[in-house]
C-alpha cells in the first residue's frame, strides 16, 4: 500500500542504486579482490517523495557512471545486485540473506568475496541493516563492508550528509572506519542497538507518534508533533524523578538524579537526530534536560533545534561511557528512529558504548 503513494517508479529506485553500485566496482577504496556490491533500495524513503528530486539526481548520476566508466575499469572480478526493499523490515531480510550466502555457499576461509552492502534509505534502513550484523564474529564481519547513503527524511545517521559526498567517497576520496554503536537493554526485555542516538522521555514519545503519521505527509512532520508536544505531554507524561547512575570516560561514577523530560545518549558527540535537531552540539555524547515552566519549554525549544540549549539552566552534559537509568513509571525509548514503550518494571535500563567491528566507509 506504501508503495503506491509514491509518485516515483520502482525502475527509477533500482537505476539510482545500480548507479552507485557501478561507481563502487570502480573504487580506488575496495580492496582489489572479488568483491559482491549489493545496493539495498528502500523506495519508501524520503528521498523518493520528491520526482523531481529523484530526475535531477539520476541525470547527474548518469554523467558521473558515463564519465567514470570511460576512466576506469571495473574490478574484473565484481558482481552487482540491486536489491528493492518492499516493506518494513525487509532490508534486515536481505542482509540475513548475504550473510548466509557469505557463511554457508561461500565460507568464510580463504579468497572469498568480499560484500559491500549499499544502504540507500533513511535512518531506520540503515538501523535494520547494522542490527543483523551487529552480533556477528569478527570472520564474518572481515568480509563486509557497509555505506549509509542520506535517503531518507533526516538523514542524521547516514556517513555522509549529500549524496554528492556519497559519490566521492566511492570515487576514492572515502576511508574505512568502524560503525559505532550503543547497546541498549531495558530490564526483562531483549537488547537493542542504535547507531546514532537513544533517547527516552518527550522525544521518544514524539518519534513514536511521528512514526505512525509521516507517511501521510511531505512534510517535516517530527518538528510540528514536538511543537504540539510541549504543551499535552507533561498531561500524559508527568514528570517524575528519573536517576541515573553515569559511567564518564575517563572511568569516574556520577549520579545524578532529576525531574528530566529529555535525556538522549549519542555514540558520540556532534550529533542530531529527528531531521537535524541538535541535541548533542558538542563533544558530551550525554544530555539530559530538566522539566521548567512552560514559558520556558518555549524558549528551550527553538534554542534546542539550533543546538544552543547547551548553556541553559537545567540542562545536564557530559561525555559518558555508560548510563543506567532509574524511574518508577513508563517512558517512551527510541533508538535511531525507533520507538517503543517501557514500563515501570523494564527499568533500570542500561544504554552503553560498545564496539561493533562493522566496518563502513566515511568521507
Amino acid at each position: 500500500m506504501l508503495l503506491k503513494m509514491r509518485s516515483v517508479s520502482l525502475d527509477d529506485a533500482r537505476e539510482i542504486g545500480a548507479s552507485f553500485a557501478e561507481l563502487a566496482i570502480r573504487s580506488k577504496t575496495l580492496p582489489r579482490r572479488p568483491v559482491h556490491v549489493h545496493a539495498i533500495v528502500s523506495p519508501t524513503a524520503g528521498f523518493f517523495r520528491h520526482p523531481i528530486q529523484v530526475q535531477e539526481t539520476l541525470t547527474w548520476l548518469r554523467m558521473i557512471v558515463l564519465d567514470r566508466a570511460a576512466a576506469v575499469e571495473p574490478n574484473p572480478e565484481s558482481r552487482v545486485s540491486v536489491h528493492v526493499a518492499r516493506h518494513k523490515g525487509h532490508p534486515g531480510t536481505l542482509v540475513g540473506e548475504i550473510v548466509e550466502t557469505l557463511i554457508l555457499r561461500e565460507g568464510i576461509q580463504g579468497d572469498t568475496p568480499y560484500h559491500f552492502i549499499l544502504s540507500l534509505g533513511g535512518d531506520g534502513t540503515h538501523q535494520e541493516i547494522l542490527n543483523m550484523l551487529v552480533d556477528l564474529p569478527i570472520e564474518v564481519l572481515e568480509r563486509i563492508l557497509v555505506f549509509r547513503l542520506p535517503m531518507g527524511t533526516g538523514n542524521d545517521g547516514a556517513d555522509v550528509e549529500e549524496l554528492s559526498s556519497a559519490a566521492k567517497c566511492l570515487l576514492g576520496e572515502g576511508r574505512i572506519g568502524e560503525v559505532s554503536a550503543l547497546r541498549i537493554q531495558p530490564q526483562g526485555l531483549k537488547a537493542v542497538y542504535a547507531f546514532n542516538i537513544a533517547s527516552i522521555g518527550i522525544d521518544a514519545f514524539v518519534t513514536h507518534t511521528a512514526n505512525r503519521l509521516k507517511t501521510r505527509f511531505n512534510t517535516d512532520i517530527y518538528r510540528k508533533i514536538a511543537d504540539l508536544s510541549v504543551l499535552f505531554y507533561p498531561i500524559l507524561f508527568p514528570a517524575k524523578t528519573l536517576g541515573m547512575d553515569i559511567t564518564l570516560s575517563d572511568g569516574r561514577i556520577e549520579q545524578a538524579y532529576g525531574k528530566y523530560v529529555l535525556t538522549a545518549v549519542g555514540v558520540s558527540g556532534h550529533r542530531s537526530y529527528g531531521n537535524h535537531k541538535w541535541i548533542l552540539p558538542g563533544e558530551e555524547n550525554l544530555c539530559a534536560i530538566a522539566d521548567r515552566s512552560l514559558r520556558k519549554k518555549l524558549q528551550l525549544k527553538n534554542l534546542l533545534y539550533a543546538g544552543k540549549h547547551v548553556n541553559q539552566e537545567g540542562v545536564l552534559l557530559r561525555k559518558a561511557q555508560q548510563v543506567r537509568l532509574h524511574y518508577d513509571d513508563s517512558l517512551y525509548l527510541q533508538y535511531d528512529g525507533e520507538a517503543i514503550r517501557l514500563e515501570q518494571e523494564n527499568f533500570p535500563c542500561q544504554i552503553e558504548l560498545v564496539s561493533t567491528r562493522i566496518q563502513t566507509l566515511r568521507f
